[in-house]
């Protein structure tokens, strides 16, 4: 009877009567295979993208080796076919490679073996349907299968797979704190084109480098342990910016600039209505000081005291109504007072006039002053029929003077403030 090989380390099982003379031979070639099935670590090079990793009946092979420690300079993902497809074989493999090096044995499934990585493997042995499965993928800290550890330290680095490939925590099993030492930066991206930093050597803060930062619609940006601030880009509301708590602008150089204060539609707003002031006029009252009591006193209509310097002295109006007005309250100048003759004289300057002068034909004349449409008599007469009446009045701007007959000569002057 021949010899016959095992199916999975080709030991040689010699036959009966077989062998005379050379057992002492066959028998330890025998234990050679299964010491280096059992305990072998074998040296593959591997070069090009494929090559065969074959267990030979009876003699010492590549394929009895327990450990393969993957070696040279393949020049692309290294297929490596595990012959014959019908021997069950356990390999623990250590790629020294540069290059994916991935096992097969039939049409089933294969392993790869990134370059610096290791993996125990099994192939099936199930002939042209065979498959190769990575034990070490269903240990613990490979595969995600529940394991428990108290500290874990990495020396250099903890890294996925593949770039991308593996999450830190889930939606279901969040992380705690995530401590991050100073001056280090939390980075994203590819290119890692955006980092997060606390910035502890410059000025203590959160230091955001690198693009801009974008918070969806009606999601907020809360200050405080207990959220007391907030800023929400109100999309569903109004498609406004919505500042939840007090806002202070610090001392300094600070500014606020509103650009599109147009007076009619845009820009500053107090309660929802629009400050028509334009920045000239509101600094008309720079440098004017009053307490509560006397704003809302001159709110109400009366005026407890007077601003002193722009041509009015400082005091307060009494009971009796005197203030006290310096010399300057009104302007002086040449090009304010008119003089002529006229039946009726209106007053288009724009500011009050004081006009006097005296009818110029004799009888007893009156004078009528319409304002607003509405005319009043100014009876000037002197009760002598045969001498001219005198007029002296003051006009607001728009009001006219007219006499009842013939003309009067005049002299206006402008009531305008200094």
């Amino acid at each position: 009877m021949p010899s016959t090989y095992t199916s999975n380390g080709g030991i040689e099982k010699i036959g009966l009567g077989e062998k005379a003379g050379a057992w002492g031979t066959t028998t330890n070639n025998n234990f050679d295979i299964i010491d280096r099935l059992i305990n072998g670590v074998g040296s593959i090079s591997l070069s090009g993208t494929s090559s065969t990793l074959t267990t030979s009946d009876g003699s010492l092979s590549d394929g009895m080796f327990k450990v393969l420690s993957l070696t040279g300079s393949p020049s692309g993902t290294h297929t490596i076919t595990i012959s014959p497809n019908d021997a069950d074989k356990v390999y623990l493999v250590k790629n020294g490679t540069s290059q994916t090096a991935t096992f097969t044995q039939g049409s089933g499934s294969d392993v790869s073996i990134l370059a610096g990585e290791a993996a125990i493997i099994f192939a099936d042995g199930a002939g042209s349907g065979a498959a190769v499965t990575d034990l070490s993928a269903l240990f613990p800290l490979k595969s995600g299968v529940s394991a428990s550890f108290t500290t874990i330290t990495a020396g250099t680095s903890i890294l996925p797979d593949t770039s991308g490939g593996a999450d830190i925590g889930s939606a279901s099993a969040e992380f705690g704190d995530i401590y991050i030492a100073d001056d280090k930066k939390i980075k994203f991206g590819s290119d890692q084109d955006i980092s997060v930093e606390y910035d502890e050597d410059g000025t203590d803060s959160l230091l955001i480098s690198g693009g801009d930062v974008t918070i969806a619609d009606d999601k907020k940006l809360f200050f405080g342990t207990d959220k007391d601030v907030s800023i929400e880009y109100d999309e569903d509301g109004n498609n406004t910016m919505l500042i939840t708590g007090d806002v202070v602008f610090a001392d300094g150089a600070t500014s606020v600039d509103i650009k599109s204060h147009d007076l009619s539609a845009n820009g500053l707003k107090l309660d929802g209505t629009l400050v028509t002031s334009s920045a000239t006029e509101l600094n008309l009252l720079d440098g004017v000081t009053r307490t509560t009591s006397q704003i809302n006193s001159a709110r109400d209509g009366t005026v407890t005291s007077v601003a002193t310097g722009s041509g009015l002295t400082g005091g307060t109006i009494t009971g009796s109504g005197t203030v006290s007005m310096a010399n300057s309250w009104m302007t002086n100048s040449a090009t304010l007072h008119d003089t002529g003759t006229t039946g009726t004289y209106t007053n288009s300057t724009g500011y009050p006039v004081f006009i006097s002068g005296r009818s110029t034909s004799n009888g007893q004349r009156t004078f009528t002053v319409t304002i607003n449409g509405v005319g009043k008599t100014l009876d000037m007469v002197d009760g002598d029929s045969g001498t001219y009446d005198d007029l002296a009045t003051v006009l607001p701007n728009g009001a006219s003077i007219a006499v009842d007959y013939g003309t009067f000569v005049y002299m206006a002057v402008q009531m305008r403030p200094g």
